[in-house]
């Protein structure tokens, strides 16, 4: 620990201690085991007077900041379940995958649909936000490559269902931002690369969604709310790159509506940009 933190923390109040252990562990859910683990060996090994804690006396006097005595806060609440954990939610990917391959009735897309859904959900009432958002992408992925028509109306739905937690997931991990404790700097919890991604896909499905003729305004906002300024020019790409696909015949009698809607909705989206 650096001297000048340990002096902070020795000059600090209890009460301002405890919050800001318990800030620390809202924003870390995973450092919650780490910290009652802490205090249990803490309370277990009390018996001795200079052990135990004295509620009337000034924190300082319990515990050692000055550096002799280090605290080690791990990123994960044990080293050996986290790759257990890691697997059983790779395996839980891979079969949702399986069962959207798989099913060819909408019933049936739904019911696995909506179990997705809770999953995810679940996810994010564990402090998960990296789990939830991959089975949103998942969803998101299948219903990109959907072509049969009768599937496609049950995978908007769900979507929109989800579509509030999605977007307040997303919107967080783009906004949140994770100290680098190596490089002494904060680390988005999307990265970059992720958050593209996320971009595309969002992007793709309101391209879809314009085909059908879909009055879609929310999919931009969202678009517009997780990008970052460094994320403008992919986004006016893939506007420009859409612009560059509309056939332009300037001779020809025979008005095509969805591409004129198309057209005008990426204009409009265009001219929304930042910018940079």
């Amino acid at each position: 620990m650096k001297p000048e933190i340990a002096q902070l923390l020795q000059q600090a109040d209890k009460e301002h201690l405890l919050s800001l252990v318990q800030e620390l562990i809202e924003q870390h859910p995973a450092l919650e085991a780490e910290v009652a683990s802490y205090l249990t060996q803490r309370a277990d090994g009390g018996n001795d007077a200079e052990d135990t804690i004295n509620t009337d006396e000034e924190v300082s006097e319990d515990w050692d900041f000055s550096g002799d005595e280090q605290i080690v806060f791990h990123p994960y609440p044990q080293p050996t379940q986290f790759p257990l954990d890691a697997l059983a939610h790779r395996q839980q990917l891979e079969e949702f995958t399986q069962q959207l391959d798989f099913e060819t009735v909408p019933q049936g897309v739904m019911e696995t649909l909506s179990r997705l859904i809770d999953e995810a959900i679940a996810y994010v009432g564990q402090g998960d936000s990296n789990g939830a958002l991959e089975l949103f992408a998942l969803m998101f992925e299948q219903r990109l490559r959907e072509t049969r028509p009768d599937l496609v109306p049950v995978y908007d739905e769900m979507i929109d269902a989800a579509m509030y937690t999605l977007e307040t997931l997303l919107s967080e991990a783009s906004s949140n931002a994770l100290l680098d404790a190596d490089h002494e700097t904060l680390t988005p919890l999307l990265n970059p690369s992720e958050r593209h991604r996320w971009l595309e896909r969002l992007f793709a499905l309101w391209l879809k969604r314009l085909d059908i003729h879909r009055m879609e305004e929310d999919l931009p906002e969202i678009i517009l709310d997780v990008a970052w300024s460094e994320d403008i020019l992919l986004l006016r790409s893939l506007v420009q790159n859409e612009l560059q696909k509309q056939p332009h015949s300037e001779h020809s009698n025979i008005v095509d509506f969805t591409r004129q809607y198309r057209t005008k909705a990426l204009e409009k989206f265009l001219k929304e940009l930042p910018r940079t």
